[in-house]
């Protein structure tokens, strides 16, 4: 720890043969996600990850906001509460279906780096190339723009505001605002070197199973004691109701899929899972089955407790809840833990998305303007200015805008996390969570989808590698079946979406095609002439 707060962050070792999503950090980046802020994985790929380890983590990462957000969304895309929760389940078994897949990509491909080094494995340094970009400029920016979002949802709710007290689309701008400080607060605690907490992947979790435990218990307890249900109004800024049909389960599934998202962080630090072969099974397979569970009960106690009206009109299904059963004052204390847990997930998210654009920029990926950590191979930078946490700020950010390249003190990716936020900021001006969430389904089960295709032609080919590129013996397979019934549901789910939202799948289509002509005319020839 320095001088001023700031966890010291070894220097990044990038070369073209090094994973983007997952380099020597990527144990580190992916317990960053749920707020962990010391890994002895840091120092080597070494296996350090044990069963309940992985557990614990892929739980901290799944279940989290998607629980309050995706319920009322899949209510509002279904007819009534059996097809809803029907829903729920498809959603389950199909993430299950794709994590079991990828435990056998894991296996086959037993390295850091997740989708983009099994597609830079199947299908070559493009698409390996084109996950990475769109992981930067879409996944990990429309990710903290949801999350900014539904903690402004949180804040107007608590604070009154509606779209009926505020006066019509003026108060769809409260909302945005409250996003857009949300994020400038986050951008500013990163740029200089402070974290929001310290508090552990487990102590978290513990919160957010509180949370979503004391929702299943009055629930469960409505069930049992109906009088204790007490019918209200709908809310008053409930949004229109959203015309229905055989289409609309698509949104409806992929608002689930959301919600359960989290079981493919595995993948991303296969390489520092302990016994991999006897370790995946068991921590997708005990992780799915907790999280399918947890999320069906919470779902069959909101429909209790509120019913299904109230749950398909609100946009804020926790905050209902509370204020329905814990009054006033309690609907606050729980929507600010809810808050504070989401926006330490923001956090640590920023951070994360900053060290990543890092080092895309030390990769040669993106402009050298991102790359302000000064790492072991630029002598010639370090402490060449002052820390920017430190006394001169002010002096500190007029250096960057001068001499990006140095001004990193080695421990703020500040040119990155500002890049970062900028991006988080056009997303948050969107303003819709649904659509938002719609664009990342798109982006992420396409790569699911190429993914899926990869381990089909593993299969064919009868193909495997260990990191030294020797053959693996111990390869888990999964029922040959569940590889085409796995793929065709991805697909549809893909194509349906896109066709439903088709300016989210245009601006995903941008963006890869802008990807493949960057790699195509900059990155490929450069690398050949470094040859």
């Amino acid at each position: 720890m320095s001088d001023h707060g700031v966890r010291s962050l070894p220097a990044l070792n990038v070369s073209p043969e090094t994973p983007l999503l997952a380099d020597r950090h990527s144990a580190t980046a992916a317990r960053d996600e749920d707020d962990v802020q010391d890994a002895a994985a840091d120092k080597t790929c070494q296996r350090s990850l044990s069963f309940r380890d992985g557990v614990a983590l892929t739980l901290g990462i799944q279940i989290g906001s998607g629980i309050f957000v995706s319920p009322a969304l899949v209510a509002r895309y279904s007819s009534s509460t059996i097809p809803a929760l029907l829903v729920w389940v498809i959603g389950g078994v199909l993430a299950w279906a794709c994590a079991a897949c990828y435990i056998e990509l894991g296996t086959r491909l037993p390295f850091n780096g997740g989708p983009q080094e099994y597609l830079a494995h199947c299908f070559g340094d493009l698409l390996g190339f084109i996950t990475s970009w769109v992981c930067i400029f879409g996944i990990k920016p429309c990710s903290a723009a949801i999350l900014a979002l539904f903690i402004a949802d949180y804040v107007c709710g608590s604070a009154a505001i509606s779209p009926a007290a505020a006066g019509g689309i003026d108060a769809s701008w409260d909302r945005v605002i409250v996003a857009l400080l949300v994020v400038a607060l986050v951008t500013i605690v990163n740029c200089t070197g402070n974290r929001l907490s310290n508090i552990s992947t487990k102590v978290l979790l513990a919160c957010k199973v509180i949370s979503v435990g004391l929702i299943i218990l009055v629930g469960f307890a409505v069930l049992v004691f109906p009088n204790l249900a007490a019918p209200e109004p709908s809310d008053p800024g409930m949004p229109p109701d959203v015309p229905l049909d055989s289409t609309s389960y698509v949104d409806a599934l992929v608002a689930a899929m959301w919600a359960y998202s989290g079981w493919e962080v595995l993948s991303f630090v296969g390489g520092d899972l302990r016994n991999p072969t006897r370790n995946f099974p068991r921590v997708i397979n005990a992780a799915m089955a907790i999280v399918l569970l947890f999320t069906l009960f919470a779902n069959v106690a909101y429909f209790s407790a509120l019913g299904f009206d109230a749950v398909a009109q609100s946009t804020t299904v926790g905050l209902t809840f509370s204020q329905r059963f814990l009054g006033r004052a309690g609907s606050v204390v729980y929507a600010v833990a809810i808050c504070l847990s989401s926006l330490g997930t923001l956090n640590v998210k920023t951070f994360a998305a900053g060290r990543l654009t890092q080092a895309a920029a030390e990769r040669g990926y993106l402009p050298l303007v991102m790359k302000t950590v000064a790492d072991d191979t630029d002598e010639e930078n370090v402490g060449t200015v002052e820390p920017l946490a430190g006394t001169n700020q002010r002096q500190g950010m007029f250096r960057v805008i001068q001499e990006p390249i140095k001004a990193g003190d080695g421990s703020v990716p500040l040119s990155a996390i500002i890049f970062n936020s900028l991006l988080t900021t056009a997303f948050v001006l969107a303003g819709d969570i649904s659509f938002l969430i719609s664009f990342m389904g798109i982006i992420e089960y396409s790569v699911v989808l190429l993914s899926l295709v990869g381990l089909l032609s593993l299969r064919i080919r009868g193909s495997s590698a260990t990191e030294n590129g020797a053959a693996s013996e111990a390869v888990i397979k999964v029922p040959t079946v569940l590889i085409p019934v796995a793929l065709a549901t991805v697909g549809w789910m893909v194509l349906f979406s896109t066709i439903r939202h088709p300016e989210a799948g245009l601006g995903f289509f941008s963006c890869c095609a802008l990807g493949a002509a960057i790699h195509t005319t900059i990155i490929r020839p450069r690398r050949r002439v470094a040859s």
